[in-house]
């Protein structure tokens, strides 16, 4: 009796047979989508056709590292038409999900960036509703609340770090969550990195949550201004001096922009 040739077996178990890497699939680049975004689509009330867009600009950024692409190419993506890209757009933005924002260069041009971070938050925060447990339960200890973001057990070392933030520091247990939710939206998930945010609103004396949504808005301010008067100064050297070569832009990931608004010398 002859042996069964081993192409003809099926894969033990319920799981799929891995992907050859032949087809070039596992080369291809990756795009990093929260979980939570697919758990708290419906609690904003978002319709399919807004998420197939918005995935489609989240993909367009990590992927090829533009920030910004037409309502006719996007529709090409999506499989719609660009009107009803611009009508899916229109109903974003409207809500407050989807920003485009004017850059100005140090050297004066101008580009234009979707900006999905109010989108990041308003998601993160439904997510987190959803997650809360019932009146009579206790909530999470901030331990388990790092160790679920980060997805792994926390050291012993890391463990000591958030008692020294409440005990030795004194920082709010409220504060601490926002800066893990900083450092979440800006997928820096380091506890150096949130450290440093603590620190920076402790300068700043955010104490309450009042306090931080001001600093957050002033610092943006300062920051558009600090733009503008880069991209004027820039202008009057070419002016002046014609002979001087123009700056090419910065070349700054845009899935770390939360990052890059704290710390913009990084």
């Amino acid at each position: 009796m002859h042996a069964k040739s081993r192409e003809n077996v099926p894969p033990r178990g319920d799981s799929p047979a891995p992907l050859p890497r032949e087809d070039g699939l596992l080369s291809e680049a990756f795009v990093a989508i929260p979980y939570r975004w697919f758990r708290a689509f419906a609690a904003l009330g978002l319709r399919p056709a807004d998420v197939v867009v918005l995935l489609q600009i989240l993909a367009i950024q990590q992927a090829e590292g533009r920030s910004f692409v037409s309502p006719f190419d996007l529709g090409r993506l999506c499989g719609m038409s660009a009107d009803e890209v611009s009508e899916v757009m229109s109903r974003l933005t409207g809500h407050g999900w989807l920003a485009v924002e004017e850059r100005v260069w140090p050297d004066g041009t101008r580009s234009a960036r979707y900006d999905l971070s109010a989108l990041h938050a308003a998601l993160w925060q439904a997510a987190r509703q959803q997650e809360e447990p019932a009146p009579d339960a206790p909530s999470r200890d901030p331990v388990t609340l790092f160790e679920a973001e980060f997805g792994r057990p926390l050291s012993a070392i890391e463990c000591e770090q958030i008692r020294q933030w409440l005990d030795r520091d004194q920082y709010p247990e409220w504060l601490i969550r926002e800066a893990l939710r900083e450092a979440v939206l800006a997928n820096k998930l380091s506890f150096k990195y949130i450290d440093r945010i603590l620190f920076d609103w402790q300068r700043h004396q955010v104490r309450t949550p009042k306090d931080l949504e001001q600093y957050r808005r002033e610092y943006r301010q300062q920051q558009r201004a600090k733009e503008e008067a880069a991209a004027t100064r820039a202008r009057r050297t070419r002016r002046n001096n014609p002979s001087l070569s123009e700056p090419a832009p910065v070349d700054r990931d845009e899935r770390y922009s939360a990052f890059y608004e704290l710390f913009p010398d990084a």
